[in-house]
């Protein structure tokens, strides 16, 4: 049985059945290895956030891990937390039991997404291998506000997507996004960036130009498993730069399929340039629509264009 820090916080939304249901069952799975499963939840993001901070505040050096219970966003709420107490010098191992619409991040690390025991199984395990870690993004934007991500922090139409999608709270996170997706390609239009990068050997970039579609992955996917850069990975100290030149409704429509194929990328629109950190701003000349113009992280709404990123190598250690 593991010795040291036993409790285990699950950190899961109480309205979501499949939240409540699974953190029943994993608690069970953690138990039966020996640690204690603690649930922590609130009606609210912020009233989960507060709830969190202060449980950690409190009994950080009696926590063995913190597991979000959900999906991508569920992710994003408990890497907030996690960071913020890293940064103190309280460094938590996270894991993670799938029970979102979205979980892309539980795609990329190859967790079931769909069998909760064996989920909860790699956190016990991780808890007992040697460590393991993955970057993470850090994100500020205009407005001040600062965060880290997961997966992808999306900057173009796949923002605008993406907004619309999080008011959809009952469809399935793939199956909305698509719908988001053709609801959006009939005022398809690309937009003017400014963009700067810096690649992983330290040479800079910068371009304006028109973009459809702008993303800033460290993960495989976005929208609930929609594969924008196949060959990612969390563990390099890198991400990729995602953009999809001008195309009109015609061209993108006939390019869809080579998505769900995965050979995308060969496309002459489609550019994916390794980055370590970059900037990036609207500038087009349109009027800017606070509520959609802004950068996306985990599908969480983070803040308003332009933003600056940067990759923060190994900067989690994950049980999985």
């Amino acid at each position: 049985m593991p010795s040291g820090p036993r409790e285990v916080l699950l950190v899961h939304r109480p309205h979501s059945a499949a939240a409540r249901d699974a953190c029943h069952r994993a608690a069970g799975i953690l138990r039966a290895g020996g640690l204690h499963p603690v649930p922590i939840s609130a009606d609210t993001a912020p009233e989960l956030t507060h709830t969190l901070a202060v449980h950690l505040r409190s009994r950080a050096l009696r926590t063995a891990a913190v597991v979000a219970v959900g999906g991508d966003g569920m992710v994003h709420l408990v890497l907030q937390a996690l960071h913020a107490l890293a940064e103190q010098g309280v460094a938590l191992p996270f894991g993670l039991v799938p029970a979102g619409s979205g979980n892309d991040l539980a795609r990329h690390a190859g967790l079931p997404t769909r069998d909760v025991e064996r989920a909860a199984g790699r956190v016990l395990r991780g808890l007992e291998s040697a460590p393991h870690t993955m970057d993470l993004l850090a994100v500020r934007c205009a407005d001040g506000t600062e965060h880290v991500c997961a997966t992808a922090v999306c900057l173009g139409l796949d923002a605008r997507i993406n907004a619309r999608a999080n008011r959809w709270s009952r469809i399935r996170s793939s199956a909305k996004y698509a719908v988001a997706l053709a609801l959006d390609v009939v005022s398809l239009r690309a937009r003017r960036y400014d963009l700067s990068w810096t690649a992983p050997d330290g040479t800079g970039h910068a371009t304006a130009r028109m973009l459809t579609f702008l993303t800033l992955a460290n993960t495989s996917s976005v929208g609930g498993g929609f594969t924008i850069v196949p060959r990612a990975s969390a563990t390099d100290g890198a991400a990729d730069l995602f953009m999809v030149s001008d195309v009109g409704i015609g061209r993108f429509l006939r390019c869809v399929p080579r998505l769900w194929l995965r050979t995308h990328e060969a496309l002459p629109e489609v550019r994916v340039a390794p980055a370590v950190s970059a900037t990036v701003a609207l500038d087009d000349g349109a009027a800017s629509d606070p509520a959609r113009d802004a950068a996306y992280g985990d599908g969480e709404r983070l803040g308003p264009l332009p933003v600056s990123l940067t990759v923060l190598p190994a900067a989690l250690r994950v049980l999985f």
